[in-house]
Formats: C-alpha cells, sequence, structure tokens
C-alpha cells in the first residue's frame, strides 16, 4: 500500500480543504472566546447572586434574632410546642409565670385548665412569692402540627376591676348615706315634735297615749327604713344557705304575709297556680320570699281602694314565671328605665331600694326581672329557673 496522496488529490483541492479546516477553526475559536465571555458573565451574575443571597442571609439572621429578642422580652407568656406536647421554646415571661418550665419538658395544658374559674381565668399560687397569679391562656395551632400557647397576666388589670368595684361601692354608700340622711329627717322631726308635745303638763291621759303611739309609730317607720338601707348595702352578706324551695312552700308564703295586708287596704288579691306540686327552686328561701313579698307590697302601693292584684305562677320550659299584675295607673314611659336603680323612687316617702333589692336577688338567682304594660294591667314578671332532679 502507498503511502503518497491520491493522484487525484490536486494543489486546489488541498487548498480548499485547508482553507475549510481554517475556517472551521476560526469559528471554533470565536464560539470559545464567546463561551469563555458568557462564563465570565455567568460568573459575575452568580457572584452578584451570591452576595445577595448572603445579604439576605444576614438579613433574615438579624430579623430572626431580633424576634427572638422580641419574643423572649414580651410580657406575656409564650410557649411552642411540637406534636407531642413538648416544650420547643419558652420565653423569659413564661418562665416567671409557670416556674421550673423548661423546655423540652412536657407541656400539662390540663393541669391549668382545672385551675380555670368560670370566667376563664387561671389562680395559680406563686411559691417563692405566695400570692396568687391571674393567668388567661390562648392557644393557637400552627400547620405543623405545633402549637403556641399564650399566657398573659391579668392579675394588675383584675386588681384595677377590684378598686372600681370598690370605689363604686364607695360611691353607692355615699348616695345612699345622702338618701338616708334625707329620709330620716322627716320622721325623725315629727317623732322629736311629738315627744315634745309630752312635756305639756295640761295633756290628758288620752292625749299623752295619742302622741305616744304616734312617735311609736314614726320609730317603727324608722326602724323599718333602717333595715331595708341594711339589706341593700349588704348584698350577697346573707347567711341563708341556699337550698331546694318546693314552689308550693313558697306560694303559700306569700299568700299567708300578702293576703292580710290586701284585706286591710280593701284590695282584692288571687292566686293563680295549679299544677305545680312536684316544681321545686334553688335559692335561700327566706331571701327569695321577701323579694317577692316587696315586688306584691309595691302593687299594693300604687292600686286604688277596692283595686285587684293578682299573682300568676306558669311554668314554661324549665322555667318558672311569677306575673305580679294590678291595675294601678302604671309608670311613666320616660321613668320605666330608671326604675331598678337603687335610691330611685316617685313616693315622697320612698327609699327606692324595693325594687333595686328584689332585682338584686333575682339575678343572682339567674333569673331575669321585668316590667311591662298590658291592656290596662301593670305587670311585674319574674322568670326563675327550674331545680334540677334531686
Amino acid at each position: 500500500m502507498s503511502n503518497n496522496l491520491s493522484t487525484n488529490t490536486t494543489p486546489e483541492t488541498l487548498a480548499a480543504t485547508f482553507a475549510h479546516f481554517n475556517a472551521v477553526t476560526d469559528e471554533l475559536i470565536k464560539a470559545y472566546q464567546q463561551l469563555e465571555i458568557k462564563v465570565e458573565e455567568l460568573n459575575t451574575q452568580l457572584t452578584q447572586a451570591n452576595d445577595e443571597l448572603l445579604q439576605k442571609s444576614q438579613a433574615n439572621a438579624q430579623l430572626a434574632q431580633r424576634l427572638a429578642t422580641l419574643v423572649n422580652e414580651l410580657p406575656a407568656g409564650v410557649i411552642e410546642t411540637d406534636a407531642k406536647k413538648q416544650i420547643i421554646s419558652l420565653n423569659n415571661a413564661a418562665k416567671t409565670m409557670l416556674p421550673g418550665l423548661q423546655r423540652d419538658a412536657h407541656w400539662n395544658e390540663a393541669a391549668l385548665l382545672r385551675q380555670m374559674d368560670a370566667d376563664g381565668v387561671i389562680h395559680l399560687a406563686d411559691p417563692h412569692s405566695g400570692r396568687t397569679r391571674y393567668l388567661t391562656l390562648q392557644t393557637c395551632p400552627l400547620d405543623d402540627q405545633s402549637t403556641i400557647f399564650l399566657l398573659h397576666d391579668v392579675g394588675t388589670l383584675r386588681h384595677l376591676h377590684e378598686q372600681l368595684a370598690q370605689q363604686n361601692k364607695l360611691a353607692s354608700m355615699g348616695q345612699m348615706a345622702a338618701s338616708l340622711a334625707h329620709q330620716l329627717r322627716t320622721p325623725l322631726a315629727t317623732a322629736l315634735l311629738y315627744a315634745k308635745n309630752l312635756e305639756r303638763p295640761t295633756l290628758s291621759p288620752e292625749e299623752r297615749l295619742k302622741f305616744s303611739r304616734k312617735i311609736v309609730d314614726r320609730l317603727q317607720a324608722l326602724e323599718g327604713l333602717t333595715q331595708e338601707m341594711l339589706g341593700f348595702v349588704r348584698q350577697n352578706t346573707s347567711s341563708e344557705q341556699i337550698t331546694r324551695y318546693p314552689l308550693p312552700e313558697l306560694v303559700h308564703e306569700l299568700e299567708q304575709s300578702f293576703a292580710p295586708q290586701c284585706e286591710g287596704h280593701g284590695v282584692h288579691f288571687q292566686i293563680h297556680a295549679s299544677a305545680l306540686e312536684q316544681t321545686s327552686l334553688n335559692c335561700r328561701p327566706k331571701e327569695l320570699a321577701a323579694a317577692m313579698i316587696g315586688l306584691l307590697e309595691n302593687a299594693l302601693q300604687h292600686v286604688p281602694a277596692d283595686g285587684k292584684i293578682t299573682l300568676e305562677v306558669l311554668n314554661r320550659e324549665n322555667c318558672l314565671t311569677f306575673r305580679i299584675r294590678d291595675n294601678g295607673p302604671g309608670i311613666a314611659p320616660e321613668l320605666v328605665p330608671r326604675i331598678f336603680e337603687p335610691f330611685f323612687t316617685t313616693r315622697a316617702n320612698g327609699t327606692g331600694l324595693g325594687l333595686a333589692i328584689t332585682k338584686r336577688v333575682i339575678d343572682a338567682l339567674g333569673g331575669e326581672l321585668s316590667y311591662h304594660r298590658e291592656d290596662d294591667s301593670t305587670v311585674f314578671s319574674v322568670v326563675l329557673p327550674q331545680a334540677g332532679e334531686p
């Protein structure tokens, strides 16, 4: 075999081949140069992107640190748990509110809920100071099955509410004292005048007895007024225990206590109550009876001579409704919103405490006291829950 080029290959062909090879080589060189430029551009972009990513990472780290610091310094307790209720993190406030609580410990929410009152406030005794902490608990579930619990110390707010209640009580007592002084002045002055008349040496025994009776009558009025004031001030300090009070006994007590008063004033009194033998109330019997008699006596004070008062007792949907109906003139519409306010009265010799005391008693039993006009009658309605099965 010959190593010589084919005889068909001419110088022109070789020149063309080399020219083509050189052209291809030039194109490859240009493509490589362009590739180098592109790589350099990409490197520059990558470096820039890395720098931006690093800056963002540093900014995120700073933000995370700020958030961690903020959470740690929050006055509210923050506790994060995983899906198994293991504590992942907790801030300083949580450690202060729940001493001994640590990271990786089990979160015992049930133990806190057992110490929660009806208002949703948790009562915890601080082992260091001995004082009681008052906390509220909020639960915030997250999508990854972890949970954030927020604890708020409401002790200061509770203290402020107690101070406000005390101030309101003092204001009421001041108002009561002023009203009491005003209410005592007239009967006391009358009693003093009658007592002064007793000094007259010319009085006959009959006149002396008449003045003595008038003095006793005024002093009894003063005693009744004082007892009513004391009943309002004492509010829920009654020593009487809450017990089951059969409805027939209450109705009988109201009839025995109120019917004689109506007879003495010539007022017709009726009670409509039937099929209530097995019904009872959870209450303080004497307190409830006194409140209901107060409503009846209020009606007696406003009915005309030969008037009519009716007590209806209805059993409706596990509640007992007492309706005290009278044919008195009723209350002016503009005064109705104030009739249950302490010390508000339209009577010259009234204290304005009767309806206020009755409403307080009914409210304490979870009931409702209301007033309305029905045809030509004045109606006070009392709705009270029935006692459950013994």
